[in-house]
This record gives C-alpha cells, sequence and structure tokens, in this order.
C-alpha cells in the first residue's frame, strides 16, 4: 500500500512540474497533430499523422513545411528531423501550392522542402536559431501533403497558427504543491519512525 501511495504522488508531483514548466501549442487539423515546443533558442514540431481525415486522407507523405510568425533571428538549422527530411533544403521564402517559392521573408521565415517523408505519429523537428529576438509562442506552420514520393499534392495547404498552450490553472499549482506536501508528511513519518 505504501509503494502505491508513493507512485500516485511522485504522479501527481510529476504532472504538477510538467504542467508548471510547459512551453508549447497544439494544433490538429484533418486528423493531423502538431505540437511546438520550445526551450531557449531551439524550437520542436512534433507531427503525429498517422491517420490523417478530410482532403488529407490519401496522404502518405510531407514533402514541405513552413515556420513564420516567430519574430526574426540571423540564422536557423534543422537539427533533427525524421529520415530524408534531415537533408531538405532552406528557404526564407513563403511555402505556395508549388513548394518553396513565393516571395521571401528573410531573418523572419524558414520554409523547407525536399525528399518527401513517410507520414507517420512522433516525427520530429528541431531547428535552432541563432539571434535575440526570436518569439515562438504561437509560430504560423504551413504542410503540404502528398499522395507518394511524387508530385501529387493532396488536399488543402495548411496555414494556421499554433496556438500557445494556456498558462496552468490554479488547481494544477495546488496539485503540485498538494504532492509537495505529501511526500514532506511521508519524510516526517518515516524519521520518526526510526
Amino acid at each position: 500500500m505504501k509503494n502505491v501511495r508513493n507512485v500516485v504522488i511522485a504522479g501527481l508531483l510529476a504532472a504538477g512540474f510538467t504542467a508548471a514548466s510547459a512551453s508549447a501549442g497544439t494544433l490538429t487539423y484533418q486528423g493531423v497533430t502538431f505540437t511546438s515546443s520550445w526551450s531557449g533558442n531551439v524550437l520542436s514540431l512534433e507531427i503525429d499523422a498517422a491517420h490523417p481525415t478530410g482532403d488529407w486522407l490519401t496522404a502518405t507523405t510531407l514533402g514541405a513545411l513552413q515556420i513564420k510568425d516567430i519574430g526574426s533571428f540571423d540564422s536557423v538549422s534543422l537539427t533533427s528531423a525524421p529520415g530524408d527530411a534531415i537533408n531538405w533544403a532552406m528557404s526564407s521564402n513563403e511555402l505556395t501550392a508549388t513548394g518553396c517559392d513565393g516571395g521571401a521573408h528573410v531573418g523572419s521565415s524558414l520554409c523547407y522542402s525536399g525528399t518527401h517523408v513517410s507520414l507517420t505519429d512522433n516525427m520530429v523537428f528541431q531547428f535552432t536559431f541563432s539571434g535575440t529576438n526570436t518569439d515562438f509562442t504561437s509560430p504560423h506552420l504551413k504542410v503540404e501533403m502528398f499522395n507518394g514520393a511524387g508530385g501529387d499534392k493532396v488536399g488543402s495547404l495548411l496555414s494556421q497558427n499554433i496556438p500557445a498552450a494556456p498558462v496552468p490553472e490554479p488547481d494544477t499549482y495546488a496539485m503540485m504543491f498538494g504532492g509537495l506536501a505529501a511526500l514532506a508528511a511521508l519524510a516526517r513519518r518515516r524519521r520518526d519512525r526510526a
């Protein structure tokens, strides 16, 4: 029974600390979930795309993505990506229905494209920025889905902001502090028994 109580308390503490320190936002569009998170100058984008719906239903690959509305930066590098996406070419142009060939937004937008990668869950793209004027709280995301490795674009071109996660509610902090109090009481009880 004591072990169960310890596991429950540890879980409550972990949930409280995770909620209190989260820097993320989530957007779900046509069965695909996009989650942005950041720490310092590193922005991560996770795409869970194993089961697209709507006009992306027949999509099997991702061929391009753009991130903008992130403030300004001096440079950016793609430091982690699924499969061959790590070799995608970067452009400061706008992502259009035909690729990264729209107007340029140097220092405020990035567009990556290249060999298509298969849609799966847990596709993680990680971008490392230099510069001090970045703002990752609500990045604007554009993606192009395809049917296979060829040039058959599928469905609409997503173009939406990923809203920032809300500030944790007071009950989240209450749960975290309740867990801390329970751990303190448990430690005090153990000390008194010794």
